[in-house]
């Protein structure tokens, strides 16, 4: 019984680190969708000191993405050792279709490196990618192997590439030039 016990408590746990997309935490029930305008993020939940990563998956139309097969883990593809079966891809599949709207098969998936979990909450700004990426925020302790995974109602979900300005903000822009040009013929 012992024994069992210290494999369950070795287990990856999902409901202590959140990633949201504001600060006072988390209120879904699945992935979060967030416009390309919000390039800031808050991670919550009890700081480890352990090394912070966010896994990045970018739909694909067809199974040529880097994760393609549902017997494959998320964290075998990431080369993260001490993984867990949680996502799978037919659950990240279904997270994008319903968040996003997009119809995916397959991710490419990669990670990025954030630092240390030192602050509750810590802000993370999300790399520019494209419409339909999900972020998910994990944990590395010491020896390199997966600590904490965010679950899915504490992920994002982009509905329109991360970066890209809204339509009303380049609106306002062209009229400021045009506004500029203006001035400029009336001065010459």
């Amino acid at each position: 019984m012992l024994a069992l016990c210290s494999v369950f408590s070795s287990a990856v746990k999902a409901d202590n680190i959140h990633l949201c997309d504001v600060s006072t935490g988390c209120s879904a029930s699945s992935a979060i969708p967030i416009s390309g305008s919000t390039t800031t993020a808050f991670l919550s939940g009890n700081p480890t000191n352990d090394s912070l990563f966010l896994a990045i998956l970018s739909p694909v139309a067809d199974l040529t993405g880097n994760w393609n097969s549902n017997g494959t883990t998320l964290w075998s593809v990431l080369g993260v050792t001490g993984g867990s079966e949680f996502p799978n891809l037919n659950s990240a599949i279904s997270q994008e279709s319903g968040a996003t709207g997009i119809a995916a098969m397959s991710f490419n998936v990669s990670d990025l490196s954030i630092g240390t979990w030192t602050t509750n909450p810590q802000t993370v700004t999300l790399p520019g990618e494209p419409a339909g990426t999900i972020f998910m925020a994990f944990t590395e302790n010491s020896d390199g192997s997966l600590a904490l995974v965010t679950p899915w109602s504490s992920s994002l979900a982009t509905t329109t590439p991360v970066g890209t300005p809204e339509p009303s903000s380049i609106m306002l822009l062209s009229a400021g030039l045009f506004g500029l040009l203006a001035l400029k013929r009336a001065i010459a």
